[in-house]
């Protein structure tokens, strides 16, 4: 038996999956024919230490680039599955914090509230534009918190997709944890900081994305990310996980630089996406260019 299986029977579904499943299906029928579907993963995973969870370890991620990148996947006419951790960054209201929410508004005179005329121009576009896709149903938001959560909905989704391949994409730039602690290891109840320092034994995560590509979504465009903090390495890692798994696309990024730029890796050759200096000071995003560019690969795919 594979690592993977084996990591599934060890590891039950979390609750709440079957009705997930079901909305899956519901949305990929609804745009099966209609619209390319992508699935775009976001935030970190959380490694619990106990079944009945008070601590765990995180994966820290605020989502920033997921949330980003489904905005401009839906401009570019995709249905977006936002597989995503729980209250981390979400499309269309990452623009709109609580602060500048609170002050932004205003008592009218029935009692009631508006929005103060300066920050019309501001706000207007981002709900019409939210309220455009809700109405169309091209977005559908699922929620993971731990490791077994997001990968039992991976493969659930890339199962669903894979059925109207080739014109689904994966573009996983979640932050997925590299060690766990299997479920019949964890302590049932909290941990007691009075039976003295705790040590931890952490199991490596088996590497999903090898039955992802062979098995779950055979034909489907892959995209994966690949982060570094040594630019000597950027290349060659990037690189090797495209032979090792045999996906179509690794954006390559390097932690001091990640919002500037990107390298897109693909198997006959690679290229750097960087923000100038303007568009930086402009505050355009990079993720509106690596979204073009993997929707420009994924249409050569089909």
């Amino acid at each position: 038996m594979e690592e993977w299986e084996q990591y599934f029977l060890r590891n039950p579904a979390p609750q709440g999956f079957n009705a997930s499943c079901d909305r899956l299906k519901k949305f990929c029928r609804q745009h099966a024919g209609h619209h390319p579907i992508a699935l775009v993963t976001s935030g970190g995973t959380t490694v619990p230490l106990e079944r009945n969870t008070v601590r765990f370890v995180d994966n820290f991620s605020a989502g920033t680039r997921g949330a980003a990148s489904t905005e401009y996947f839906l401009a570019q006419g995709y249905a977006v599955i936002f597989l995503h951790r729980e209250k981390s960054v979400v499309p269309f209201f990452r623009h709109l914090n609580p602060s500048f929410l609170l002050n932004s508004l205003q008592e009218n005179s029935e009692g009631g509230l508006q929005l103060l005329p300066q920050y019309s121009s501001q706000v207007y576009p981002i709900w019409k534009n939210y309220q455009r896709i809700m109405s169309e149903e091209r977005l559908l938001f699922l929620t993971f918190t731990s490791l077994s959560d997001y990968l039992w909905l991976l493969r659930a989704t890339t199962q669903y997709l894979q059925q109207l391949a080739p014109s689904s994409l994966l573009y996983l730039a979640a932050a997925v944890s590299d060690f766990y602690i299997p479920q019949d290891q964890m302590a049932e109840h909290k941990i007691q900081s009075a039976s003295g320092p705790l040590t931890v034994t952490l199991q490596l995560v088996p590497k999903m994305l090898s039955p992802l590509v062979s098995l779950w979504g055979p034909d489907l465009f892959v995209a994966s990310f690949k982060l570094e903090t040594d630019s000597e390495k950027l290349i060659e890692k990037a690189a090797g996980a495209l032979k090792r798994y045999k996906h179509k696309l690794v954006i390559g990024n390097l932690l001091q630089t990640r919002r500037e730029e990107v390298t897109l890796v693909a198997e006959e050759q690679s290229h750097v996406v960087k923000l100038t200096q303007q568009q930086q000071q402009e505050g355009v995003e990079i993720e509106k260019f690596i979204v073009e560019e993997v929707c420009a690969c994924h249409k050569k795919f089909t």
